[in-house]
């Protein structure tokens, strides 16, 4: 459930000076200065093939100009979907201009975008290490590490990210997961609970949050968070479901039966929720509304075991119906289902 969001790239990279290397003209260096700042501008205003252009012309007048090549890499990537060509440009900009963490940087989100993690883990490494308080460049490690399976390196990461910047919310997110994944559960929740505070409105939050409570069997912290989620997001079908068992537990039968409609609102080809619709209908002594709950999961999910059984427990203590009793159970035997009840009442009968 992690969230692996680049912090991606921006266009605007205004104010590069031109650095001159070996002879070129004063006139030379003003022409290229000035294309870039044509290429930066046209950049602005997404218009990225002109932008491109005014960049390599730049580059033409002078090749060890790092800035053009860099905004060149951000233009290629961000703006024509060139993701090898960026990486051309931006590993010829460090290379050029060593010490330049927005080139390392971006970088790292290509080679991220394009799968090499272990490649953008080094240059998103250099980038903090020339600029330390670079907070997306450690956001973006703990990304890459995350991606990579290394859970020790990744929490680390996330950690340096979120002491940089408190804010991060897809850190807190992420870390949470990480540390649930880990089985301390307890810290996954004071994550999450700092990410709520934070930001209310954060449903997938809210979510993880009640599903980490409920695994605690924390049941009343676990409704809360559920209804946290459903408020700000009416149709998670995955908290639905969840508190249609915990409203059944807590002897709430009506607002169970409520939620499991909801999934089957909002997904009718979900049989388990129409399975357990059945069930709680029948304790309501609403018959037919049950009976044609049992049928629709049975047509869904013709092999599902539960369901013959418990249509069986239906039409017996409830439709006081042997024959059809008797039906579902055979079915419900023949798909090996294994209730001692039901083997010895097939076998008095003869079946």
């Amino acid at each position: 459930m992690n969230r692996q969001l680049l912090r991606i790239m921006s266009i605007g990279v205004l104010g590069f000076t031109l650095c001159l290397a070996g002879p070129l003209t004063s006139l030379a260096a003003d022409e290229a200065q000035n294309l870039f700042n044509q290429g930066a501008s046209h950049a602005n205003n997404q218009e990225f093939q002109q932008a491109a252009k005014s960049l390599q012309q730049a580059l033409d007048v002078f090749p060890r100009f790092a800035a053009a090549h860099h905004l060149l890499g951000v233009v290629s990537f961000t703006g024509l979907q060139q993701p090898d060509q960026a990486v051309t440009h931006l590993k010829k900009a460090v290379e050029l201009h060593p010490n330049f963490a927005r080139a390392y940087f971006d970088l790292g989100l290509v080679y991220q975008h394009q799968k090499n993690l272990d490649a953008a883990a080094t240059v998103l490494k250099k980038a903090i290490e020339i600029y330390p308080r670079f907070a997306d460049a450690q956001l973006n490690l703990a990304f890459a590490y995350d991606q990579l399976g290394d859970r020790e390196q990744a929490i680390s990461a996330y950690q340096a990210a979120l002491k940089m910047d408190p804010s991060q919310l897809t850190a807190l997110f992420n870390l949470a997961t990480l540390y649930d994944m880990q089985g301390d559960t307890d810290q996954a929740m004071k994550e999450l609970q700092t990410l709520t505070s934070q930001d209310p409105q954060d449903a997938k939050a809210w979510l993880l949050l009640a599903q980490l409570a409920e695994k605690s069997l924390s049941e009343k912290q676990a409704i809360e968070a559920y209804e946290k989620a459903l408020g700000i997001s009416p149709d998670l079908l995955e908290a639905h479901y969840a508190l249609g068992y915990l409203m059944q537990a807590q002897d709430q039968p009506q607002q169970a039966v409520n939620h499991f409609q909801e999934v089957v609102r909002l997904n009718p080809n979900h049989a388990e929720a129409q399975l357990n619709l059945g069930v709680l209908l029948a304790n309501l002594d609403k018959l037919d509304e049950a009976e044609a709950a049992y049928l629709a999961a049975l047509k869904l999910n013709p092999g599902l075991v539960e369901g013959y059984y418990n249509l069986g427990v239906f039409y017996e203590f409830h439709r006081k119906d042997t024959d059809s009793a008797l039906e579902q159970y055979r079915k419900y035997i023949e798909l090996g289902g294994q209730d001692d009840r039901v083997k010895k009442l097939l076998k008095k009968v003869g079946s």
